[in-house]
């Protein structure tokens, strides 16, 4: 069985040789772990955990978005490199649309466009990975509404926005939108069936609920989601639902939307217990992730971490649809033997 196989005998509720297996990181810790094991590339890295995804994206062919310590995406969004103790990071410190809200002004904006991106380079990152289960890769690829909008905005800015100049709002969603359609209209002219899942990354939870309003959800959320994944879908493409936080109450509204899998399932979250929604929804989606990043991988000695696996499958594999992984990016500080630890105890659990 190769891994694509076990990714897709697992989401038809059947049981594979064994749980299928994601990853997720911030770059930081990807590079911290190859140092460990002495790896030079992050497939090695994939390979060595004996990950079942892959994803993809074309190549980005516009000009250098790093200078120094300082970066700025296609967005304009502007970042400076951050050092904690020994630990470095990206930091978004710059936020070009923050305090306007004058809808005239985007029309002016330099936004961006799919030109900056080469889709021929996806044929042969398709061929490379064909074992395995294909998705868009998180970052341009993976596309999103208010995460894009919010560093825009600034995260202090967003709410305010939506709130008191919704004309604005909708002119800056109808901006991003553009962008999106025209970007999965050229990966899927080029990608076809040969990707197994299109992921659609917002965040619509906070640790306590839904961080957005019912109207909000069918005014701007719904709508996107649903454009998005039009022309993925008419290939067979499958619907991998990323959103942190507590999103319970969403999870009718993702399935309803054709949502295969739900991701990264942060079970610090009110009402993200896993058993919880294995029993209610474990019928109608899937779920990916379930470790928890928080206290378990990221302060948890290695036998807790092993313990922690073991009940976590014990709970969610049995009759398929899970799919285990951290519940959240690991972080540059969580211990290399943790994140080890946690697949190679899975690799010796049993059905």
């Amino acid at each position: 069985m190769n891994h694509k196989e076990r990714v897709l005998k697992a989401l038809n509720r059947e049981q594979p040789d064994r749980v299928p297996f994601f990853y997720w990181d911030v770059p930081e810790f990807g590079v911290k772990m190859m140092k460990h094991l002495g790896l030079e590339t992050r497939d090695q890295l994939l390979e060595f955990l004996d990950v079942d995804f892959r994803w993809i994206e074309p190549d980005y062919i516009g000009k250098s978005l790093i200078k120094g310590r300082t970066k700025t995406d296609i967005w304009g969004v502007g970042y400076n490199r951050i050092k904690k103790g020994k630990f470095e990071f990206w930091e978004a410190t710059d936020f070009p649309l923050q305090d306007i809200t004058d809808p005239a002004v985007l029309n002016d904006y330099k936004w961006p466009t799919t030109d900056l991106f080469d889709f021929n380079s996806l044929l042969p990152k398709i061929d490379k990975y064909k074992d395995y289960a294909i998705m868009t890769a998180p970052g341009y690829s993976s596309p999103g509404l208010f995460r894009i909008i919010q560093r825009l905005l600034s995260r202090e800015s967003f709410l305010d926005v939506i709130m008191y100049h919704p004309k604005f709002f909708k002119a800056l969603v109808e901006k991003v939108m553009i962008f999106y359609i025209d970007f999965i209209e050229r990966f899927f002219e080029k990608a076809g069936d040969q990707v197994d899942f299109i992921r659609i990354a917002d965040d619509f939870g906070t640790q306590s609920g839904l961080s957005i309003s019912n109207d909000i959800w069918e005014e701007y959320c719904k709508p996107a989601i649903e454009a998005f994944t039009a022309i993925p879908q008419k290939h067979g493409v499958r619907l991998y639902m990323h959103s942190c936080g507590a999103v319970r109450k969403l999870l009718p509204e993702f399935i309803s939307l054709g949502a295969t899998v739900l991701d990264p399932i942060q079970t610090r979250a009110n009402g993200m217990d896993p058993a919880g929604l294995k029993e209610d929804f474990g019928h109608y989606i899937s779920f990916c992730g379930a470790m928890d990043e928080e206290l378990l991988l990221r302060q948890g000695t290695q036998q807790q971490v092993k313990d922690g696996v073991k009940k976590l499958l014990d709970m969610m594999a049995p009759g398929g649809g899970f799919i285990l992984g951290p519940s959240h990016k690991l972080k540059v500080e969580t211990p290399v033997e943790n994140v080890i630890a946690m697949y190679e105890v899975a690799k010796e659990w049993k059905y």
